[in-house]
């Protein structure tokens, strides 16, 4: 992906709101996050800036699909304070993250280039972990599927009643290398 396409600032005046007045450190931070973005070698995804519903920070944020469904596995942010930063996956529609280590939860603090450099790295290892779809036949006649990083068997999505016997799925199909 070339550096314009991560992290676009979304336009709140899309959805009837005030423009957003970033201040030079969010700029720079910005910046610094495209500027490493545009040197990854990863599968694209979704992404995208701007603030939190509360305007307390610079938010970016990435989201893994599984593109064949088309179905969100989830979503994964960086919420920038100006000396501070804490990112994590989301656990809601406002950009909540989960406070928990289990769910990637990272908290620095540094200066802005420090923290545009580490916020870069962990988003660039989460699009760098494979995802699989593994799947289980239903009594039914359909599957119970699991969508999972690949490389620790997190789970990400579950649909249907996954066996608890813990049988291997049927088939495990890529959903992002």
């Amino acid at each position: 992906m070339d550096v314009s396409d991560w992290f676009e600032v979304e336009d709140p005046q899309e959805c009837g709101e005030e423009p957003w007045d970033f201040d030079e450190a969010e700029l720079a931070f910005l910046a610094a996050l495209r500027a490493r973005a545009a040197a990854w070698r990863v599968p694209s995804a979704p992404s995208g800036a701007g603030r939190p519903e509360d305007g307390s920070s610079l938010l970016a944020h990435v989201c893994l699909l599984d593109e064949s469904r088309p179905l969100v596995l989830g979503e994964w942010a960086v919420h920038f304070h100006g000396t501070h930063v804490r990112a994590g996956k989301v656990r809601d529609q406002l950009f909540n993250l989960h406070e928990t280590p289990e769910h990637g939860l990272l908290r620095a603090s540094g200066t802005v280039e420090e923290l545009a450099e580490r916020c870069a790295a962990w988003f660039e290892s989460l699009l760098s972990r494979p995802v699989v779809r593994a799947e289980w036949p239903s009594e039914r006649g359909g599957y119970a599927t699991r969508w999972e990083f690949a490389d620790t068997g997190e789970a990400l999505v579950v649909s249907g009643t996954v066996p608890a016997d813990g049988s291997p799925p049927a088939r495990r199909l890529p959903v992002r290398p």
